[in-house]
This record gives structure tokens, C-alpha cells and sequence, in this order.
């Protein structure tokens, strides 16, 4: 009978819980997670109140906290998913890159179909300078997933790191029948620049424009179109429309 009670208490608990990160008073919400964790420390469903607790912690600035939280969760259950992910996009937030990076390997180990893991690795083996890594990831999910964005915008950043600008151009093409990014625009107009295609490049960048005028990266290649097409009175009014929205004085030079 009193064992009824304490689980009928620690699930009451956790429906206060719930209510709470629903309502999002992170504040209430810290207090009663503490609270349940110091009332039974030894719940074999602590794993879970820790995870949230983290993700409390997230909301509320304590990004300490919150990395403690999810580490101790895992400590407890390694192979919780959500929790690893959620501890990765944390990493990134603060800046560990290289820790981020080692979580989502073990995601990838763990799920030959996370997708997600994949693309991250994708990613952050492309800022390593790990080509083979990179390419291998993005083209992982894209044999699950043929028309997943992330992958293809990865794949499509790889083959313009790598010169590879008439395959990029194609991939972004079809990239923007999707999604409709001002950033996409600009990444096939610099392709279209490099193999000589002008006026597809002053199109992209025209599409560009409309979507935000105020990108200082839409002048800077304005200013590089005009240059390679001799019309140097252009570019440098260009440049200086690029300077005056904030771009850094070293690209515009």
C-alpha cells in the first residue's frame, strides 16, 4: 500500500511537471523537477526528469546547468536519442563543435536512418576540412532521402568548396523549387559568375533583392558581376552599397 502512494505521489508530480513546460514557467518547472529528483534518487525514470530539466535549464539561460542535466541522463541511458541530440545541439550552442561532433557520430552509429545526426556530421566534417566524411554523410541521407534540403544544400556547399560549380549550380536549381531562400539564390548566382553564366547570375541576384534588399552579399556579387563583365563604374558603386550595409571592408577591397 505505501509503495501505491509514493508512485501515485511521483507521477502526480510529473503531471505538475508537464503542465508547466507546457505553460512554459520554466521557473516552477525547475523547482518541482529538483524537488522530485531529491525526493527519489534512485527513480529508474530520473533519466527522463533530467532531460527535461536540461531543457528547463536551456530556456533559462543556464547552459551549465543544462549540459550537466543531459550528461547525468546519459550516464544513465546512453543510448536515449533524444537526449544525445538534444545534448549535441546544445554543444553547438556553446561553441563545442568538436563534442557536438563526437555525439553525433554515436547517433549515426546508433541509427543507420538518423538523419539529422548525418547532416550535422555532414557539416562539421566539411568545416574540419574532412571531404571524404562530409560527402559520405550527405549522400548517406540522400540514399534514404532523395529530396532532403539539408543534404542537398550540403552537398551543393561541397562541390562549390571543391570547384566543382556547374554540379553545384544543377543541385541548387533544384534545391529551389523547394525552398525558396534568399541564400540559394545567391549561392547559384555565385556559380553561375564562375562559369561565365551572366545573365542567369543577374537573374538569381535580381530574385535575391526581392526577398531582401538589405543583404550586403547580394551587392558584393553585383560588384563582382560587373567586374569580370569590364563594367568597373558598376562594380564599385556596387561595393560601396555592400560597405554601407555593413559588409566587411576586406571583401569589398
Amino acid at each position: 500500500f505505501p509503495q501505491v502512494i509514493v508512485a501515485d505521489d511521483y507521477f502526480d508530480r510529473i503531471g505538475e511537471v508537464d503542465s508547466c513546460l507546457k505553460n512554459e514557467d520554466w521557473v516552477k518547472a525547475e523547482s518541482l523537477l529538483l524537488e522530485i529528483l531529491k525526493t527519489y534518487p534512485a527513480n529508474p525514470n530520473n533519466y527522463l526528469l533530467l532531460s527535461n530539466l536540461g531543457t528547463v535549464h536551456r530556456n533559462l539561460g543556464k547552459t551549465e546547468k543544462a549540459l550537466e542535466d543531459y550528461t547525468t541522463a546519459l550516464v544513465i541511458a546512453p543510448r536515449a536519442s533524444t537526449i544525445r541530440h538534444n545534448r549535441a545541439s546544445l554543444l553547438l550552442e556553446m561553441d563545442s563543435v568538436k563534442r557536438a561532433f563526437e555525439d553525433y557520430k554515436i547517433l549515426a552509429e546508433q541509427d543507420t536512418k538518423d538523419i539529422v545526426a548525418r547532416n550535422y556530421i555532414g557539416m562539421i566534417a566539411l568545416e574540419y576540412g574532412e571531404m571524404d566524411l562530409s560527402l559520405k554523410s550527405f549522400e548517406e541521407v540522400l540514399n534514404i532521402d532523395d529530396k532532403n534540403t539539408d543534404a542537398l544544400r550540403g552537398k551543393a556547399l561541397w562541390l562549390r568548396l571543391n570547384g566543382n560549380f556547374e554540379e553545384a549550380s544543377a543541385l541548387y536549381t533544384e534545391i529551389i523549387k523547394n525552398e525558396n531562400r534568399q541564400s540559394n539564390y545567391l549561392n547559384r548566382a555565385e556559380c553561375y559568375i564562375v562559369t561565365g553564366r551572366y545573365v542567369e547570375a543577374s537573374n538569381d541576384l535580381s530574385e535575391a533583392q526581392k526577398l531582401d534588399p538589405s543583404v550586403p552579399d547580394i551587392y558584393l556579387l553585383k560588384a563582382r558581376l560587373a567586374y569580370v563583365q569590364y563594367r568597373y563604374d558598376d562594380a564599385v558603386g556596387y561595393a560601396k552599397q555592400a560597405l554601407s550595409l555593413g559588409a566587411e571592408p576586406e571583401l569589398v577591397e
